[in-house]
């Protein structure tokens, strides 16, 4: 922990900009430090330049002094008041300061400073000091010696004659003590700049270390980092970025490898899932490459068998393996199975055993906990695959999935599932079309005996039969005929419905199929009419293209006017009304009868494979035609009650809606535009 806190980022720029700080901090502090020192420094010099000027001032006096020596008693009095009290007050001063100076302490009222400064001297301008406190010491005693008291006739001429003679070796010593002190400051303050130059010297060092290294262990991995996102943006999905340290930019670099390298697994998968026409082969494909992005121990999935309580189980792997188990058939309902098809997202359980053994109901969980798996997680497979099932991880860790694998599946669940949906739907696919082959192959096997059985009942109903002869063989020419057209049916519904598209206007086609079909309700007295209404521009001369089949088409149509003119009263009148929507781009075709009312359960069976209410129906019709309606990528509805009668909707969509005039206009300016 302590050498991946050394290595992090955050820790070395945080202890460079505390360094600079510290750097900077000191730097300041010790140059206001030194100022204030150097301050002090120049008060005591400034003191020592007084001394110097007292000297100079004591001289001056002195040699006036003999030049204009007083003649007379008044004269001699006048210069005891003038000079006398001058001369002890330079003396006085003068030694008080040189005693400061002794003693390192300058008080305020000689420096006019706010406090006392002590001072912090070398030792030669101490012993210079010494020396001047010394030779001061003599000549102020003999000085004073000399002069004698204000109250004894003072010897004026005597002190200055002692001055003169003696100050030379006084003002000699101060112009040491002065240049000491100059010359100490004067290295004081090179001292100072020579320590912030250091200082400055260190903290351009320390920042230029700190480019050169954020360059290093940024800038370059960064770039690396770009340059591995655009090479993954351009499809190269498993491109690996070289790591060259150990923090920051590196975890951001693991983490853009395992990035990278998921997607690249991801894709294979799905490009193996997209491919895989077997389903075994691709849940076995599922359970290797997953390996490298969860924890997996067990893989399986379970599908609905045509009973929505049940699920089950198509096949399982375990370590990778196929795996067989007892049990094929688990119930949905109060399982979280149940709940795991009712969430969008992926149900993780991470104490597998814990809840199997709270929930003995829970019988596919209990069986996983038998199998030693301890985490699980369940992914419902997307409702576009028309067989609702489930897709199951399981490990036998506890605790398996952590918020990184939760997140990564949350992210691709829908992708997966999806995408394995389609292998599922492709079996479902295959499987219903072996079924369709197969009955093709039985319907082509029944038909030419059943050919054979018509044309002998058709040569019995020729001859002179009795009563119940003649019914009977009219019975069964007439059931072998219904026979007949149920092999047709079911040769139709079992085989791929396949389209001859065309641009068709469809409002022109209804009039012409009522136009031609007409006869059907004649012998009730029944009247099919046309009704549209189209949203567009124009008004009646609008039409409706839409692409598709005219047989089919044709076919859809007259099956459902068959049955509605079927149920409808005698005399009535079945309507047929056609609107667009131009928002949804489509166009509905609905078919109206007032006949009886479909009861609710029959009405929601409507279109199963052979289920009919008519005595010799099939059972097909409506199939046929929802499988017709679904090919032109359509919809079918029926709806019946009291207040509407029966409505069936056909729902297509239209490619545009054109007014006539505009489209002889648009041509016409585009030949203009052409020539």
């Amino acid at each position: 922990m302590p050498n991946k806190l050394i290595h992090s980022l955050k820790f070395q720029i945080t202890a460079v900009l505390f360094l600079l700080l510290s750097l900077f901090s000191l730097a300041i502090t010790y140059t206001l430090y030194a100022i204030d020192e150097r301050e002090n420094e120049m008060a005591g010099l400034h003191l020592i330049h007084r001394l110097q000027l007292i000297t100079n001032y004591m001289d001056m006096q002195s040699m006036n002094y003999l030049k204009n020596a007083p003649k007379s008693s008044s004269a001699y009095k006048r210069d005891i008041d003038l000079y006398y009290d001058d001369l002890k007050g330079q003396l006085d001063n003068k030694n008080e300061i040189i005693k400061c100076f002794s003693d390192e302490h300058l008080t305020s009222e000689l420096t006019k400073m706010d406090s006392d400064i002590d001072l912090n001297l070398n030792s030669k301008t101490k012993e210079a000091l010494f020396q001047l406190q010394k030779v001061w010491d003599r000549y102020f005693k003999e000085l004073n010696e000399t002069l004698g008291k204000r109250d004894h006739s003072p010897k004026l001429a005597a002190a200055a004659q002692y001055i003169a003679e003696n100050q030379k070796k006084i003002r000699k010593i101060e112009d040491v003590v002065v240049q000491q002190l100059q010359g100490d400051l004067n290295k004081r303050i090179e001292w100072i700049n020579y320590v912030n130059k250091i200082i400055l010297a260190i903290a351009f060092i320390v920042a230029l270390g700190t480019l050169l290294g954020f360059y290093i262990k940024v800038i370059i991995p960064l770039n690396r980092a770009v340059d591995g996102f655009n090479k993954v943006a351009k499809g190269d999905f498993g491109h690996q970025v070289v790591i060259s340290a150990d923090n920051e930019m590196a975890s951001i670099t693991k983490s853009f490898n395992h990035l990278s390298q998921r997607l690249y697994s991801i894709f294979q998968l799905i490009h193996q899932v997209q491919q895989g026409n077997d389903l075994d082969e691709t849940l076995g494909f599922i359970a290797e490459q997953f390996s490298s992005i969860l924890p997996i121990d067990w893989t399986s999935v379970l599908l609905h068998n045509g009973n929505a309580t049940m699920l089950e189980l198509q096949k399982a792997y375990m370590d990778g393996k196929p795996h067989a188990l007892p049990r094929t058939l688990f119930s949905v309902e109060g399982t979280l199975l149940e709940k795991a098809i009712l969430s969008e997202k992926p149900l993780l359980i991470s104490n597998l055993k814990e809840v199997a053994e709270q929930n003995k109901h829970y019988v596919f969980l209990n069986l996983l906990a038998k199998e030693g798996m301890n985490s699980a997680i369940f992914l419902h497979l997307t409702q576009t695959t028309q067989v609702p099932g489930m897709l199951i991880f399981a490990s036998r860790q506890a605790n398996a999935y952590d918020n990184e694998h939760i997140e990564l599946l949350n992210n691709i669940a829908h992708l997966v599932t999806h995408s394995f949906g389609k292998t599922v739907k492709m079996a479902e696919q295959r499987r219903l079309a072996a079924i369709g082959e197969f009955t093709s192959g039985i319907v082509h096997e029944v038909r030419n005996p059943l050919t054979t059985i018509g044309l002998a009942l058709k040569y019995f109903s020729r001859l002179e039969l009795d009563e119940d002869g003649t019914e009977w063989a009219e019975i069964a020419e007439r059931e072998s005929g219904r026979m007949g057209r149920l092999l047709e049916d079911i040769l139709l519904y079992s085989k791929p419905v396949q389209l001859d598209l065309t641009l068709i206007n469809l409002v022109d086609f209804i009039n012409e199929f009522i136009t031609t079909n007409k006869a059907i309700g004649e012998s009730k007295g029944i009247l099919l009419e046309l009704s549209h209404s189209i949203h567009n521009d124009a008004a009646s001369d609008s039409q409706l293209l839409v692409k598709a089949d005219s047989d089919r088409l044709n076919q859809i149509l007259l099956n459902i006017y068959r049955n509605a003119a079927e149920a409808a009263h005698s005399n009535s009148v079945i309507l047929c009304c056609v609107s667009n929507n131009p928002e949804a781009h489509t166009v509905t075709i609905v078919i109206n009868n007032q006949g009886e009312v479909i009861p609710e359960d029959i009405l929601q069976r409507i279109g199963e494979p052979f289920f009919t209410t008519k005595t010799r129906g099939t059972g097909l019709g409506m199939g046929i035609v929802k499988r017709m309606v679904e090919a032109h990528s359509g919809n079918l509805s029926i709806s019946s009650s009291d207040e509407e009668g029966t409505n069936v909707a056909i729902t297509l969509p239209y490619l545009e809606s054109l007014h006539y005039s505009r489209l002889r206009s648009f041509i016409y300016c585009l030949f203009l535009s052409i020539e």
